[in-house]
């Protein structure tokens, strides 16, 4: 395992636990304040897509599969059992149902991130494609004359395109409202990026 991706699980998993200690009033707050950036940079139609999708996704991921009920079935005891327990601990099992219901909106919060990159993917291809072929073009020329293909320049091209999708990805989890324009930015950022590096591939005669 890489250390940079070492990393990143470990900050990923840091999140996730952070997300579980909000209240779930925060938790949808945030969504609600993100849904609202959405619609007001890319319309109406735009959000009630994202939102559709990731209730989709969420509905079938951990409701139908039951993976919520197993959790408050394994860690929330029933009425009878709380009743026939020597140790009253209601409000433990209070705050453990709040823990719950905040993760439960933080994996949907982190769902319509998804989505939303999704939905950008197609249209960032009309710039990563020029991009690509830009780079190739000039990597070609190159091998025909005496211009330099900079191994250093490579090399720190990937560095940054790994750093950003890094970032995007850490920034899914992150339990705030994050203006959605970060994602479609990120997504150009790479592509040329991605032209920058194929423009500086070693030469191969």
């Amino acid at each position: 395992m890489s250390r940079g991706f070492f990393v990143v699980l470990v900050v990923t998993i840091e999140l996730m636990l952070i997300a579980t200690l909000i209240p779930g009033d925060w938790a949808q707050q945030a969504i609600e304040k993100e849904a609202a950036y959405i619609a007001n940079s890319s319309g109406l139609e735009h959000r009630d897509f994202i939102l559709g999708k990731a209730t989709g996704w969420y509905t079938s991921a951990t409701i139908e599969t039951g993976m919520w009920q197993a959790v408050y079935d394994f860690l929330i005891p029933t009425e009878q059992q709380r009743a026939e327990s020597a140790i009253q601990a209601d409000w433990w099992f209070s705050f453990l149902e709040g823990r719950i219901e905040s993760l439960q909106k933080s994996v949907y919060h982190t769902m319509t991130r998804f989505a939303l990159l999704l939905s950008w993917l197609p249209y960032i291809l009309i710039i990563l494609l020029p991009a690509a072929w830009d780079g190739l073009m000039t990597w070609k020329i190159k091998k025909t004359n005496f211009d330099y293909s900079s191994p250093v320049i490579h090399r720190y091209s990937i560095k940054a395109g790994a750093t950003i999708v890094a970032v995007v990805l850490l920034a899914f989890f992150a339990p705030v409202p994050i203006d959605p324009i970060y994602i479609p930015a990120a997504l150009m950022i790479i592509a040329i990026i991605a032209g920058i590096a194929i423009g500086n591939l070693q030469k191969r005669i």
